[in-house]
């Protein structure tokens, strides 16, 4: 009998006796996808990149997986025309404590400084803490949000839902300010954190309602906080989001794509029992021997990573099939997926892609 993609990595994930190691690159940046099918001679459907992906996957024999919106859903901003400007992009979210605004720079975009985040101040953060309790209120449109994710999907790949970053609220604050509201206002801060946490339940209720085959989340590697900060803040909030995905039957999926060795090594990664762990990143972008850090992570859990980026985009042909039989040995006898160490960038030749996922689906039996 032939399993779906969607199957086959779902299998793998929970150790179905016979299920066979999986090959999933992530590729969220549709140029590449698109680049690759031309290479291959195969059609491309504009403005379809799910479909894209899915011929891909079938032409390379790999399960793709797809990633959905969480903060977005939980803080559902909308631009308002009239009072952007040449200069400033200005979208509101109307609340039971009235209208919260964010000012977003058209020259730098929604990342480009602080200006873009809309928790400044200790007073917006009533703001924010009104928006997570608001969330139900916008369950049908949630709703409908994940269901054309699985309709779209269908059975050719796993679904893994955005994650909320309850530790950076939800992205509605700079990392500068998340520093220093968490030491000027520790109470209020922990609020914060909390009330996403809360609305993210609801959001993971739904899209587990709605077919959705992964909860996740994802936080800072030591590039930006210490263990100690690990322990406090992330560690309680990834083991209650895992328990409460577990106890529901589902997957948990966690996400790190920084500088995570010290934590493998401590341990602190096997505390909150994820199904899927990723990416394990290697040098430049972390700092992870794969074999050493596979050997830390309870046997239990489902590794996934680890190619560099860089080398995928940079190297030769022949040094992307080395590295990946490098990743092949390093995880012999452990479950892990193979994967890339995050999002494969824009301008990686076809060619590597190719050669990875050939060399991983051919070699990895």
């Amino acid at each position: 009998m032939v399993h779906s993609a969607r199957q086959r990595f779902i299998d793998y994930v929970r150790r179905v006796p016979g299920a066979r190691p999986i090959v999933s690159p992530f590729l969220p940046k549709p140029e590449v996808v698109e680049a690759t099918l031309r290479y291959l001679g195969l059609p491309v459907q504009e403005n379809d990149p799910i479909g894209n992906e899915i011929r891909l996957a079938r032409a390379l024999d790999y399960e793709p997986m797809f990633m959905t919106d969480c903060t977005g859903l939980i803080f559902p901003w909308r631009e308002d025309p009239s009072s952007s400007d040449s200069k400033w992009i200005i979208s509101t979210i109307q609340t039971s404590k009235g209208t919260w605004t964010r000012r977003v720079s058209r020259s730098l975009g929604e990342w480009g400084d602080d200006s873009g985040f809309p928790v400044k101040a200790e007073a917006d953060h009533e703001m924010l803490v009104s928006v997570c309790e608001e969330v139900e209120k916008r369950e049908a449109e949630i709703r409908q949000y994940f269901r054309r994710w699985r309709e779209r999907v269908g059975e050719d790949g796993v679904i893994v839902i955005g994650h909320p970053h309850i530790g950076r609220l939800g992205f509605q604050i700079s990392q500068q300010n998340m520093v220093y509201h968490d030491v000027d206002y520790p109470q209020t801060f922990k609020r914060s954190m909390e009330a996403i946490y809360q609305a993210a339940l609801v959001v993971f209720g739904i899209a587990m309602e709605e077919g959705i085959d992964f909860m996740s989340e994802s936080t800072y590697g030591l590039e930006m906080i210490s263990p100690e900060r690990f322990d406090t803040q992330d560690l309680p909030y990834l083991c209650r989001l895992a328990d409460w995905t577990h106890q529901r039957g589902g997957l948990f999926w966690y996400h790190n794509c920084g500088m995570t060795r010290q934590m493998i090594l401590s341990g602190r990664f096997n505390r909150f029992h994820a199904d899927v762990l990723e990416t394990i990143a290697p040098p430049p972008e972390g700092d992870n021997d794969l074999a050493e850090s596979r050997r830390h992570l309870d046997p239990a859990i489902c590794s996934k990573g680890n190619l560099s980026l860089r080398l995928l985009r940079d190297g030769s042909v022949q040094e992307v099939i080395q590295a990946t039989r490098e990743m092949i040995a390093a995880v012999r006898g452990y479950a892990h997926i193979f994967s890339t160490a995050d999002a494969v960038l824009p301008g990686t030749p076809p060619e590597n892609l190719i050669a990875f996922v050939r060399t991983a689906r051919e070699e990895s039996v």
